[in-house]
């Protein structure tokens, strides 16, 4: 597995599909079909995703994430619970992956290979 980070509209999944060659019907959307497909972009939509399902069912899945944990602390405590999730779920899921990419400015920086 493979997680891709990043700020929103750094160009994530364009590097994903600009790198792998697959192209947007490749691209899951939802938990279900990132069982089946290669790529899972809006992993930031799922803080409560069972990853162990996950990467059982597609151990080769490249995962997307918006980075939620800068900038301004929500006041509602909805969207605080969902960035604390979420950011569990990215240690967990960087802990287990064999490459983490950073793009910033869609420029890649590797910090786990």
């Amino acid at each position: 597995m493979i997680l891709i980070i990043g700020g929103a509209g750094q160009g994530k999944l364009d590097y994903v599909l600009q790198k792998t060659g697959y192209g947007p019907a490749q691209v899951a959307r939802t938990p279900e079909e990132a069982r089946t497909r290669p790529v899972f972009a809006g992993l930031e939509d799922w803080p409560e995703l069972d990853e162990a399902a996950l990467l059982e069912a597609n151990p080769d899945v490249i995962l997307i994430c918006d980075e939620v944990g800068c900038g301004v602390v929500p006041v509602d405590p909805a969207a605080r619970l969902m960035r604390e999730q979420t950011g569990r779920l990215c240690q967990q899921l960087a802990k287990q992956a064999q490459k983490v990419v950073r793009l910033y400015c869609g420029i890649p920086t590797v910090i786990k290979e």
